[in-house]
């Protein structure tokens, strides 16, 4: 999960967990000691890169990695924040539905924005994860072989 989110690998060996503040789902403030402090502390600290994610994933995801195996989330309590955050954000990207569909009555010729693939947009419609799918699995892109004139060619 970390690595997917960062996309960050390091082999620092000084490396360490630090001590953040950290707002639970209760609205009280802790201070964990995560391995991935730059996801959850204050967005003044949180990486640029990070910032297009919610507060609740980082902090979800700083959990996870916490030093201490008692400040992590039970499976429990993390399926209820999966499931919970999923139909909050199913519930807004339908709601950016309906705006756009009476957005397109309206007007006929409106066309959504693009999105850049390179950032999370703020709502993951059904359009996109079509789109996704399609362009990664159904008819993925084809890349041509840069060394196909060498193979089958014997040495010399």
């Amino acid at each position: 999960m970390y690595n997917t989110l960062t996309l960050y690998y390091t082999d620092d060996e000084e490396w360490q967990p630090r001590v953040c503040p950290i707002t639970m789902s209760n609205g009280t403030t802790y201070g964990l000691n995560t391995w991935a402090p730059f996801l959850a502390e204050d967005d003044a600290r949180v990486y640029e890169d990070f910032k297009s994610y919610s507060t609740e994933l980082r902090t979800l995801i700083a959990r996870c990695m916490a030093d201490r195996k008692e400040d992590r989330p039970s499976l429990q309590e993390l399926l209820y924040l999966t499931q919970a955050n999923i139909a909050r954000e199913d519930a807004a990207a339908a709601n950016t539905q309906r705006q756009f569909e009476e957005a397109k009555r309206a007007d006929p010729t409106i066309q959504k924005p693009l999105v850049d693939i390179r950032r999370p947009p703020p709502v993951e419609d059904d359009d996109l994860l079509r789109r996704f799918f399609r362009e990664y699995f159904r008819e993925p892109p084809v890349r041509e072989d840069p060394y196909r004139d060498y193979w089958d060619k014997k040495a010399s």
